[in-house]
């Protein structure tokens, strides 16, 4: 029986449990992995130490092997110089003899021996040679004499024959001494050697003196202290420091990089005396230096050294090995350096040789050992695991193919029996009994999702709650209180307390032209007009008359002058919609106006000041355009003082239950006022109607919080308008609400109805008014049918109109008239150039609305008209705006085209 819990029984308990929880493979590998880590673990500590010490063990030799290498090397040319200088004394003590001497030594050694003196019984058998830049310079005695450690200071040596005496180590200085060159001082840091002079007949002549330059023992132990040396400590990335000091203690040089400027470089300790502390200068050898007597590891090795005895200093944990750490040495071999005065006799100690090891070889030698170890850890336990995991497999393998096999079974869904190859008996009744049960649990998951799509189902149909009251939303407001909306509301208050110019920017269908009528409301000019000009339905000279008007007698037709829409806005806001679109000349007049504040009127010789607030209106970057070109950039910065975005509805979707509420209040008061004053005209009185809103289900809600609403707030009042029409009962459905392409499947129905369904139409029309049917603000005549027995045309969509305006004026300023929407859809031309009797064959006729088919003939007939012989023709009272538009449909429908420009425009039949 599997157990899913720790039993709180005990420590053992939990264990047991834990293990029985486990797979066979997991088992096998918790019981064999512990077992190969522990034996591992026994191996590695017995033999790790042994091997460790025994690597320390060969590192310290070959580093005592490499310290006795330079020691044996510098011993060399020690014993070299010993049998040079008795050579030189066993021949002629002449000055010109000792001179070809030395220089063939300088030829033959380069600048090894420095000095060679001579210091005789008498003062004029004295003389000094010295090497400099392989050039045999004679000092003279003057000089040689003022230096304070010349070697007429200080030679002191045995009478013995063939013994040589060896000083300590001084620097000199000779000044102005006669070179090739001229005079120069010449420097030297030398170790001199002295042995007394006989004759061949035994008398004593005086002393012989032949120095050693001290570089030349500083360049042998930077070769042997190099990666490429011919004895190196371990490998090539080994950092080794070697010093030499006197018997006395005092550093006088340490090893340097064997580059090409070693030979350049002065003697220096810098590097191995950083973080001592001690003594600099040591008489006749101011480079020296000598640590203070704490420094106990360097005294214990130089009183070695004293002795003559070789030895090593090993890094100890918690101490420090040399001077305070700031160099960090991890082992240090130290060597004496003996030198013979008479051959095969006693050695005496001059100095000793310390080679300091600072690539820590035991430190990175126990980490490589380390990782060895680690792998070796790591690569056993795997093949272990591995080997365990195979066995396990093997093992349970006819268990993993049931397991295998229930589970795809459960994940397509089958309801077969398992399809497996024979298994042992007690796995085949265990087989059928699995089958047995996933029948049953597949019949128990059916009936849940049956009842949980019946659930979701009946709760799509459930009314919204909580929807906000049509009377708590604003009337002629912003609604929203999404942030987009806060913050727009914000902006709209902080823009109508100052008078400047205002931009606002949004998409088509945000909301604009109401943002425009808030910030003049709630301004101080809110008591006067608010007038809305479209500039991009117009052409350019009738904008240019809109916007600025003309006076009697500006052209043939201006028999009455006109204010234009800048006055008759004094006092008041005049909104500019999508000014963007405008001409070139109505942006360059925009932008004079702007910035004088007064506007000339057609045919005016005065500028006529004016008192209006502009706000601009766009569904375009302006900016962009004025980059492209297309509108001017002054104008942009003239119009955009305060720039307000109106934000998408995508970017508000929590304004949507607020918005479908207010529309659909809307909605239903319109159909309900329309109601009534068809009532009230039929019965002389009026009669009041109640309508109730219908309830919103959530499926309907989620549609429309799910839909990306291209067409904005707009697109949303339609929608909702639409499926109010199609509502039958008390509340709207999700398949009540149509939205994109379902959109234009049913115009397309609609348009292409055929002949017979039209009389039906017609019935319908003659018997309720249009705006009863589709709740539109279109007027009758493009509702209704034709008289040609043509189905009415069905615009792409309506046009906002503004209930509380007079219609003349909004008709007049070419914002919200009968036809103003379609100004702005650009129509193909259906046919080349057709009249009269020829437009229904030709299908013309179903893109012209009823006023252009009824004076049509008389178009053709005449030939050509204007707009204002159109206005007369047409009748109605019918607007300058609307005939334009009119005029203008026949244009793009080519059944006219246009000749000369302003008020002598005319509109003339093609082919007359």
């Amino acid at each position: 029986m599997r157990l899913h819990r720790t039993l709180p029984q005990g420590n053992s308990l939990e264990f047991a449990t834990f293990f029985m929880n486990r797979g066979m493979a997991n088992r096998m590998l918790m019981l064999g992995l512990p077992i190969l880590a522990l034996v591992l673990l026994i191996i590695f500590s017995a033999t790790g130490s042994s091997i460790e010490g025994i690597l320390d063990r060969a590192i310290a030799r070959n580093a005592h092997l490499q310290s006795q290498a330079m020691r044996l090397a510098v011993e060399q040319v020690l014993e070299e110089t010993r049998n040079q200088l008795l050579i030189l004394a066993a021949g002629s003590m002449d000055q010109s003899d000792m001179t070809n001497r030395l220089r063939f030594r300088a030829k033959a050694g380069g600048l090894r021996y420095r000095e060679l003196a001579f210091e005789g019984l008498t003062p004029d058998k004295r003389y000094l040679l010295v090497n400099s830049d392989g050039e045999v310079v004679n000092v003279p005695m003057r000089q040689a004499l003022a230096s304070p450690t010349g070697p007429f200071h200080g030679i002191a040596a045995e009478h013995r024959i063939g013994h040589v005496s060896v000083a300590q180590p001084v620097e000199v200085t000779y000044s102005m001494v006669p070179v090739k060159s001229g005079n120069q001082n010449i420097s030297l840091q030398v170790l001199r050697f002295a042995t007394p002079v006989q004759d061949a007949d035994g008398v004593f002549l005086g002393y012989l003196m032949l120095s050693l330059d001290l570089r030349e023992l500083r360049d042998i132990i930077s070769a042997y202290s190099a990666p490429n040396a011919p004895i190196a400590a371990s490998g090539s990335d080994v950092r080794v420091r070697t010093l030499f000091f006197d018997r006395d203690g005092w550093m006088l040089f340490q090893s340097e990089a064997p580059d090409s400027g070693l030979a350049q470089r002065s003697l220096a300790t810098d590097a191995v005396r950083a973080g001592f502390t001690g003594a600099f200068g040591r008489p006749g050898f101011n480079a020296a230096f000598r640590p203070d007597p704490e420094n106990i590891n360097y005294w214990n090795m130089v009183s070695d050294v004293q002795e003559g005895k070789p030895g090593q200093i090993a890094l100890a944990e918690n101490t420090s090995l040399w001077s305070n750490s700031q160099m960090r040495v991890e082992r240090v071999s130290y060597v004496p350096v003996s030198f013979s005065p008479i051959s095969q006799e006693d050695s005496i100690v001059l100095g000793g040789l310390a080679v300091l090891d600072t690539s820590f070889t035991t430190t990175r030698t126990g980490v490589q050992l380390m990782g060895i170890y680690i792998g070796a850890f790591v690569g056993g336990m795997l093949l272990l695991g591995l080997s365990l995991w195979w066995l396990a497999r093997q093992t349970s393998r006819s268990v993993n193919a049931i397991t295998e096999e229930l589970e795809h079974r459960n994940t397509i869904g089958e309801d077969g029996n398992l399809d497996l190859p024979q298994l042992p008996r007690e796995l085949e009744r265990l087989k059928v009994g699995i089958n047995a049960l996933l029948e049953r649990l597949r019949h128990a998951a059916e009936a849940r999702r049956l009842r949980a799509a019946e659930d979701n189902a009946l709760a799509q149909r459930e009314p919204v709650p909580d929807l906000p009251h049509p009377e708590d939303l604003p009337v002629n407001g912003l609604i929203g209180t999404s942030p987009a909306m806060l913050a727009l509301c914000d902006n709209v208050r902080k823009a109508s307390q100052v008078m400047a110019d205002v931009l606002v920017v949004g998409e088509t269908g945000t909301g604009k032209e109401l943002v425009s009528e808030a910030i003049h409301r709630l301004s101080a000019r809110g008591t006067g007009p608010f007038i809305t000009i479209n500039c991009g339905a117009l052409d350019e000279n009738l904008l240019m008359d809109t916007l600025f008007g003309h006076v009697k007698g500006a052209f043939t037709e201006a028999r009455a002058p006109r204010k234009g829409a800048f006055l008759t806005a004094q006092g008041g806001t005049l909104m500019l919609d999508e000014v963007g679109n405008a001409a070139p000349k109505v942006q360059q007049a925009l932008l004079r106006a702007l910035s004088t504040r007064r506007i000339r009127p057609l045919g005016s010789d005065e500028d006529v000041p004016f008192d209006t607030r502009i706000i601009a209106a766009t569904n375009a970057s302006l900016i962009d355009d004025s980059q492209r070109g297309t509108f001017r950039e002054d104008l942009y910065y003239r119009l955009a003082v305060i720039t307000i975005n109106t934000p998408p509805l995508r970017d508000r979707k929590s304004d949507i239950p607020s918005l479908t509420v207010y529309f659909l209040s809307e909605a239903l008061k319109a159909k309900a006022r329309l109601k009534a004053e068809a009532s009230s005209a039929a019965a002389a009185q009026p009669a009041a109607m109640s309508v109730a809103m219908p309830q919103i289900s959530q499926g309907a809600m989620t549609k429309l919080m799910d839909y990306d609403w291209p067409g904005n707030v707009r697109e949303l009042k339609n929608t909702l308008t639409r499926a109010l029409t199609f509502c039958e009962g008390g509340i709207l459905f999700a398949e009540d609400i149509q939205l994109g392409h379902a959109i234009q499947g049913q115009g397309e129905i609609i348009l292409n109805e055929n002949s017979p369904a039209a009389p039906v139409q017609e019935s319908r029309n003659q018997q309720n008014p249009p705006c009863e049917q589709d709740f539109c603000s279109a007027p009758p005549a493009e509702g209704g049918t034709r008289t040609n027995g043509m189905p009415a045309r069905v615009p792409d969509r309506q046009p906002d109109r503004q209930p509380d305006r007079p219609a003349d004026q909004a008709a007049d300023m070419a914002g919200s008239g009968d036809d103003s929407e379609f100004a702005m859809q650009g129509q193909q031309a259906d046919s080349p150039a057709r009249q009269g009797d020829q437009l229904q064959g030709l299908g013309a006729a179903e893109k012209l609305n009823r006023r252009i088919m009824d004076a049509w003939p008389t178009i053709a007939a005449a030939g050509s008209i204007s707009r204002q012989e159109y206005q007369s023709l047409a009748g109605k009272d019918i607007s300058m705006r609307t005939a334009q538009y009119d005029l203008q449909l026949l244009v793009q429908q080519g059944l006219v085209r246009k000749e000369g420009r302003g008020p002598a425009q005319r509109y003339v039949v093609v082919g007359k």
